[in-house]
């Protein structure tokens, strides 16, 4: 940034940089923002500065519409969170359930032969797959 850039235009004030400055006021400043009684009793300045307090109460009226869109939100994400919480779990024990009936009934088969283990396994097998997609059904 070059020298004069920084150079104060009066004796004993601050050097005012573009990023010091908002964008959308960098216009306005260097003016002296100080009003004496004089100034007060201007109608032109009561005039602007209730222009300014009317803008500034309808930007927080806007302000405040969005901090309650935004407490709504928030709840809703917490809501939306817990509820997947809980169907992480539901699939969880779904998924674990028919993945050992399906095991069990794969099983059965080869365990027909020696009798009261080959009808527990396909009765065990059954069940935890029923279990399974019942609990797949009950998420929805």
């Amino acid at each position: 940034m070059p020298i004069e850039d920084t150079q104060p235009d009066e004796a004993g004030s601050k050097p005012i940089t573009a990023e010091d400055v908002p964008k959308s006021r960098r216009a306005l400043s260097r003016l002296k923002r100080e009003l004496s009684d004089d100034d007060l009793a201007s109608p032109g300045v009561q005039k602007l500065l209730l222009d300014s307090l009317e803008r500034i109460e309808e930007e927080n009226a806007g302000l405040k519409s969005l901090r309650e869109k935004y407490h709504q939100a928030d709840k809703q994400n917490g809501v939306l969170e817990e509820k997947l919480k809980t169907s992480t779990s539901v699939e969880i024990v779904s998924m674990g359930s028919l993945a050992v009936g399906a095991a069990a009934l794969g099983y059965a088969p080869s365990a027909w032969a020696s009798q009261p283990t080959g009808w527990i396994a396909l009765s065990f097998g059954v069940v935890l797959t029923a279990f399974g997609i019942a609990a797949k059904v009950v998420r929805r």
